[in-house]
């Protein structure tokens, strides 16, 4: 046989061999998709100027079945955070999955205008606002600071000019021709110029060395000028040259507080601790009145009602503290005791129907507190902030009644609060660690000023905020010290 006759396998029988094998394999094995050729979708994030967190603004590609995590907080100076997903509300933190193209939507109502920073605390700085609008504050911290400042700020928020204390500062009062007055730690008054010139410096006392470390210590200006300082006891001081024109103090003890004046120029006044005075511009006794208790004091200034009455609040260890009521002749009207007992060392202030709103300390078993008492000295509501026994949650801010109705007050807490006429919450917005004895300042287009403590530090803040009140409400003495130029005189706007 010849070698050309023998049978071999033909091409193409091996060729379908082999695509049968491999078509085998492949049902055993299947191929997996790429996961980068999954569905992508958009989410699309808008977060209001006011608050932050993650995601932010912007649109990102995320894959189908992926999981989001977002978290949103109000920043400083802002309130009312709102987040939404896909148009429908949800809490400010929490996950969800990319299923489809989502929308996240964080809004919120942020009311910061403006803030300056400052190297001390605005720890006692209830603003005093010039009649050219200029806005005058000062820094320091408690207990012998070495120095303390007093700044002239623009309406706008840019220092304007500075002035360097000995001690630090209490808060500024304005004048009517816009000389600044500011009384220091040891009681060293200083006159200041428009532009910030040292006009004088009065420390002509009898006795230099009394001072209390607590409440504010500030100038009273009465109709005529005269400059009325608390120190041990009260002086009357000539604005022109800061010359001693009297001295009154019967008992010769110190002031733990400021004078007032009323409408016909009697300057109202504690001296000590349970003794309150009226007296006469020429610097003699009209009356004396007390506490109840001779332990019973008070770190705040009188407010003065239209007919003439005089409300402040006590505080006493132990004892109970009171919201005291005096007639304009000195005779007690009546006496509401304090919620809780609380302390009442903020000033108080009163609303347009003849609330009186006072504010009082934590303790041990019960919050810090604002309370509103009806003229006849009925509690009608209390409203509660803070923790119980936590120092850094005291309200020493004396109330602002603003002309929207709302009552606006700090805490040691941090926050600003604005509260109904009902007691009920209205809104409340953080300023970062803590307010002190600073007092809101409300404006004729509706801002408001408060100052604060920031930081491990005590640096200060001055934080301009938007609200809803063109000043204060219709009132004989809707804040502190009763006008915004801080001269403490009944019927001065």
């Amino acid at each position: 046989m010849r070698a050309e006759s023998i049978v071999r396998p033909m091409p193409a029988l091996i060729l379908l061999a082999c695509c049968l094998a491999i078509l085998h394999c492949s049902k055993k094995h299947p191929t997996r998709p790429d996961p980068d050729q999954r569905g992508a979708f958009t989410l699309k994030t808008e977060i209001e100027e006011g608050a932050s967190g993650w995601p932010e603004t912007g649109t990102r590609d995320w894959f189908e079945g992926d999981t989001v995590r977002y978290r949103y907080e109000l920043n400083i100076g802002a309130t009312e955070l709102a987040v939404s997903l896909d148009g429908q509300a949800v809490p400010d933190s929490g996950v969800f999955t990319m299923t489809k193209d989502r929308h996240l939507a964080v809004s919120c109502d942020n009311r910061l205008i403006w803030h300056l920073d400052f190297d001390k605390a605005l720890y006692y700085c209830i603003p005093a606002v010039a009649r050219d609008g200029t806005v005058v504050v000062t820094t320091g911290i408690l207990w012998f600071s070495e120095y303390g400042s007093v700044y002239a700020v623009s309406p706008d928020g840019r220092v304007l000019w500075s002035y360097d204390l000995e001690r630090n500062a209490y808060s500024p009062v304005v004048g009517t021709d816009g000389t600044v007055y500011v009384q220091d730690f040891m009681n060293t008054v200083y006159a200041l110029s428009p532009s910030g010139a040292l006009k004088w410096k009065y420390r002509d006392y009898d006795n230099d060395l009394i001072h209390y470390d607590m409440g504010q210590r500030n100038p009273a200006i009465g109709p005529d000028g005269t400059v009325y300082i608390a120190a041990d006891g009260l002086y009357a001081v000539d604005p022109s040259n800061g010359r001693r024109l009297w001295r009154f103090n019967p008992y010769n003890k110190a002031c733990r507080q400021s004078p007032v004046i009323g409408a016909d120029g009697t300057i109202y006044l504690t001296i000590h601790q349970d003794q309150f005075f009226a007296v006469n511009p020429d610097g003699t006794l009209k009356w004396e009145s007390r506490f109840d208790h001779e332990e019973e004091m008070t770190f705040g200034t009188p407010a003065i009602d239209s007919d003439g009455t005089l409300y402040i609040g006590s505080e006493v260890h132990q004892l109970g503290s009171n919201l005291y009521a005096f007639n304009p002749d000195g005779s007690l009207k009546w006496k509401a005791a304090a919620v809780n007992s609380a302390p009442l060392r903020a000033s108080p202030a009163i609303g347009p129907d003849g609330t009186i709103y006072a504010a009082g300390k934590c303790g041990p078993d019960f919050k810090a507190v604002l309370m509103a008492f009806d003229p006849v000295g009925a509690k009608k509501w209390e409203y509660s902030v803070g923790s119980i026994h936590v120092t850094g949650d005291d309200i020493y801010s004396s109330p602002s009644v603003g002309a929207d109705g709302l009552i606006y007050f700090g805490a040691e807490t941090g926050f600003l609060y604005a509260l109904n006429p009902d007691g009920t919450l209205a809104w409340k917005c953080e300023l970062e660690f803590g307010i002190n004895w600073s007092s809101p300042v409300i404006l004729s287009d509706g801002t408001l000023l408060i100052g604060t403590i920031a930081g491990t530090g005590y640096q200060g803040h001055l934080y301009a905020l938007r609200t809803s009140s063109p000043g204060y409400a219709a009132s004989p003495w809707p804040r502190y010290r009763g006008n915004d130029r801080n001269t403490g005189l009944y019927g001065e706007q």
